[in-house]
């Protein structure tokens, strides 16, 4: 997993998408202000310039310890000494300025810095700081303590150019920060290795640079005794180290980071909410963060899929769609469906889909600390057919019968939380059980099996009445219960709909319940609050025999003689009901009790005939 994370940073680093190591991207508040600009060294001659550039810098981390200088660029503070401050003045600003001057010492003594022309550069730099060449300058006095800072020199090769963005430059504070990580108040010494992840004799971290979700904390896994984090300390269970160097640790972060800043590789799966409260120290909240391994077009037929299009539409399984951000736009699954039933070919020598990958990666913070709940890598091939799989297997009519759906993770993590049902929006749960949410997104991306829970979730759901109150809501659940049953199994087509041919005796008894429904519906022409379903599903999805007996004869005394006295279709439901049962009669009669399986397959029975009856009913009825 680390190898991919280190793999992707490079690649956006040579992209020009990451900042280099150590270096970090300021907000437009804190541009550089001022840039010194060294026309020669003989005679000296320099001048300031007044400007707001937005570039990476250096950044060590510091909170208040004023000896972390940055190399070539830092605040005024640091540069110059400058103590001048909007809200009085900084007492700290001579040791700051101490700490710059001793840096460039340090890079003047290093033997790592290659270039000839930066070499004499550093000198000259210190020089123009030790002889206050700058004072003289009016605009001087303009400069603040917290004013960023930095050199160019005006000749040669380096003529134009930030001298901190050097690759020498950036090589050295790489080194220096890598130093710095272990310098910490209760241990002086330094703890080598080889680091885990690029092999290389260094310097081992104590710490691992944060990540940022809701906040910055570092990246750790836990749980299990042999992840334990580095700890100093005497106890022998305080010594496992998490063996990765400095670079490789900042590369991770940086990338991680860079991540999560960009809606094309983020999505949030669940979040742990109550009564519409954020708890941001839950491990049950999820986040996932995702890329290919190669953005190169693809070609999908006579179509050329952009890698950033394909992206966003692989992400779709993971969107929500009760989105409330403003300008964002509803996930519309249908994007995804019609880019899979494209034949992909890697007929272009340049493409090849089975080298190319999908990675994904689900973060969850707690407290302190940010665990690694899963990790998913697959190639382009077989993601096609997984996905293509895992939305056919869902994929059902609703319940008017007009419109065949299927549905995202986090829809369906919703949706199958049986307390949402009496909730408002607003405070509904998002997850019950976060080791569904991870199995749903290995069944979705892996092609393995739905998740157990999934089913008895589903199926609690479909015995609270209110649901039924809810056809948005019911057809999320449904989709679940379809997928569940035919998951890489035969029927996924068939079951879209009501299924004729499905001879199973929960199918059979499910459509039987909504049949009886039906005609006490007629009977009372549709003028009718509670229902039969009302009081019986719950015992006729669990005990069929317990209760049909009861309704077929009050069906047959009670309701189908005003449904033939008015009309209302007698002929065709009571063959409907015969044909039904006959067949319930040839598998064996009504069964004594129906498991998890049987009654998810009574719930599809019911709603497949029900939303039938919906479609061929006229509006107004």
């Amino acid at each position: 997993m680390f190898k991919e994370i280190i793999e992707l940073g490079e690649r956006l680093e040579f992209e020009g998408k990451l900042v280099p190591t150590g270096f970090y991207k300021y907000s437009d508040s804190s541009p550089i202000k001022w840039v010194v600009h060294i026309l020669g060294k003989s005679p000296l001659k320099c001048y300031l310039e007044e400007t707001a550039i937005q570039k990476p810098r250096p950044k060590s981390g510091r909170t208040k310890r004023t000896d972390l200088a940055h190399p070539i660029a830092d605040e005024a503070g640091y540069v110059f000494g400058v103590d001048r401050k909007k809200d009085g003045i900084d007492i700290d600003a001579n040791k700051k300025h101490v700490a710059f001057m001793s840096l460039l010492d340090k890079m003047n003594r290093d033997k790592e810095i290659d270039d000839e022309e930066l070499k004499e550069a550093i000198p000259i730099i210190k020089e123009v700081l030790s002889q206050d060449i700058l004072k003289s300058d009016a605009r001087f006095n303009k400069i603040m303590n917290k004013d960023w800072v930095s050199f160019i020199i005006e000749s040669g090769t380096l003529s134009g150019k930030h001298l901190f963005e050097h690759p020498d430059i950036k090589a050295f504070w790489a080194k220096e920060l890598q130093e710095n990580s272990q310098k910490t108040k209760n241990r002086a010494y330094e703890i080598e290795g080889e680091c885990s992840i690029c092999g290389k004799l260094r310097q081992l971290l104590k710490r691992i640079p944060g990540v940022k979700l809701y906040k910055p904390i570092p990246l750790h896994s836990y749980n299990e005794d042999a992840f334990v984090s580095f700890m100093d300390g005497t106890e022998v269970s305080k010594k496992s180290h998490i063996g990765q160097c400095f670079v490789c640790g900042d590369a991770i972060a940086r990338t991680l980071n860079y991540l999560t800043s960009n809606e094309l590789h983020y999505k949030i799966i669940a979040q742990d909410r109550k009564d519409g409260k954020l708890n941001t120290d839950s491990a049950r909240n999820q986040f996932a963060l995702f890329w290919l391994k190669d953005e190169q077009p693809l070609k999908a037929g006579e179509t050329t899929l952009d890698p950033a299009e394909l992206l966003k539409n692989l992400g779709l399984v993971m969107s929500k769609a009760d989105s409330t951000e403003k300008d964002t736009p509803q996930p519309d699954l249908m994007q995804l469906e019609n880019m899979l039933n494209i034949p992909w070919a890697g007929r272009d020598a340049s493409i090849n889909i089975a080298n190319n990958a999908f990675y994904l990666l689900v973060l969850s913070p707690n407290k302190g600390r940010i665990a690694v709940r899963d990790w998913i890598h697959i190639s382009l091939d077989k993601l096609q057919q997984n996905l293509k799989t895992f939305l056919d297997a869902q994929r059902i009519i609703d319940p008017a019968g007009k419109e065949k759906k299927c549905f995202g993770i986090p829809d369906i993590l919703k949706a199958i939380e049986a307390s949402n049902i009496s909730k408002p929006p607003f405070k509904a749960i998002e997850i019950a059980n976060p080791n569904i949410s991870r199995q749903l997104l290995r069944t979705a991306y892996l092609g393995e099996p739905p998740p157990s829970a999934l089913l008895e979730a589903a199926v609690m759901c479909m015995r609270n009445m209110k649901i039924f109150g809810k056809p948005d809501t019911q057809h999320v659940v449904m989709a679940t219960l379809k997928m569940f049953l035919t998951h890489r199994k035969e029927g996924m087509k068939e079951m879209e709909t009501r299924d004729t041919n499905r001879n199973t005796p929960g199918y059979l008894c499910g459509m039987l319940l909504s049949i009886l429904e039906e005609a006490q519906l007629r009977a009372a022409r549709w003028k009718i609050n509670t229902t039969l379903v009302d009081r019986f599903y719950g015992s006729a999805s669990s005990a069929p025999v317990s209760v049909f007996g009861t309704l077929i004869s009050r069906a047959t005394t009670d309701h189908f003689p005003k449904i033939r006295k008015q009309q209302l279709g007698y002929k065709d439901l009571e063959a409907l009901m015969e044909s039904v049962q006959s067949t319930i009669d040839q598998t064996g009669g009504y069964p004594k009790t129906l498991s998890l399986e049987g009654q998810a397959e009574f719930s599809l029975g019911f709603y497949h005939q029900r939303a039938k009856f919906c479609e061929g009913r006229t509006t107004n009825k």
